[in-house]
């Protein structure tokens, strides 16, 4: 029957996933459940193992940041200390980093990439600008000293806060409606991801078109490379490619006339004055790039009709 055949599917995949958290081989498997067989793709298997990962990270960070000490920033209205906010922030990235990690990093790298992007972001917007910080004391110190957050904002874990607090009897605050928004974004980069590995929808198919014929555009992972770096992906305009992982990239778009190429990069070497493309973005993107050579930068379209107005 097709109703048996479906959880004999879904409870393959189920425990793939647990077999891959665990440390176990499980690619191009074929899993038997008494009379019943079923062959996994090896995605749906990281998706499963990935929404258990992250459904961890994701309690660990609602847990945390209700523990935040509330206090009363310098104008009376309920704050928070930035450097605890910069810390949980900090730790929660090192959670999802983790998780992924568990999962399988070389497969899901331009994924992790995503999430360090934007997570760094939500970082840069804590950091207070300059000549505005202000700072609140500590009960039980008679003699109070600034502290201030580092600018680049160093992920601490929430133990070692606890050290830094009793060192440092005065410290720089945030409002709670700041740092209840910066928190909100937070949980919706966690949440993006548990949702992406819920659904089982790492994968993405990509179609890149260009306003000049038969131009290469290439593209890899954007962010840390562990040894060499990775062969880069390259489709040829107007093509697509299918089973593209979800993430954050970097590219190259080549157009060869005679004996010129023109090239599109992202991001944009040093030095030059060519407007910023968009970036790569196939987490919220689309699907559908464009590239015009004639203007000089790529960027997302809804649709393949949208590329060649």
């Amino acid at each position: 029957m097709k109703t048996d055949r479906f959880f004999t599917r879904a409870a393959a995949v189920l425990l793939a996933g647990l077999l891959l958290v665990a440390g176990q081989p499980t690619t191009g498997q074929t899993l038997t459940f008494g009379r019943s067989k079923a062959r996994v793709n090896p995605f749906q298997i990281l998706a499963v193992a990935l929404a258990l990962q992250v459904g961890v990270v994701q309690k660990r960070f609602d847990r945390n940041r209700r523990a935040l000490q509330i206090v009363r920033g310098p104008d009376g209205q309920p704050a928070y200390f930035r450097q605890e906010v910069a810390g949980l922030i900090a730790r929660t990235g090192e959670d999802l980093d983790q998780a992924i990690e568990n999962v399988r990093p070389s497969d899901l790298e331009p994924l992790q990439a995503w999430a360090d992007d934007q997570l760094g972001r939500i970082q840069g917007a804590l950091a207070a600008p300059p000549g505005q910080r202000t700072a609140v004391s500590l009960p039980g110190f008679s003699n109070p000293q600034a502290v201030a957050v580092v600018a680049s904002l160093e992920r601490l874990s929430l133990p070692r806060l606890a050290s830094a607090k009793a060192a440092a009897p005065e410290q720089d605050t945030i409002s709670a409606e700041k740092t209840d928004s910066l928190l909100d974004q937070v949980g919706k980069v966690v949440g993006r991801i548990f949702f992406l590995a819920d659904h089982k929808d790492l994968e993405v198919k990509l179609w890149v078109g260009s306003t000049a014929p038969h131009a290469t555009f290439s593209f890899w992972s954007q962010g840390r490379i562990k040894g060499s770096p990775p062969a880069p992906t390259t489709i040829r305009t107007d093509g697509k490619r299918d089973h593209v992982v979800r993430g954050l990239y970097v590219y190259r778009a080549a157009w060869t006339k005679g004996a010129v190429t023109e090239l599109i990069e992202y991001p944009k070497p040093a030095g030059t004055s060519v407007a910023m493309s968009e970036r790569l973005d196939l987490v919220n993107g689309s699907g559908f790039f464009c590239c015009r050579f004639d203007e000089q930068y790529c960027h997302g379209v809804a649709n393949e009709k949208e590329c060649r107005r």
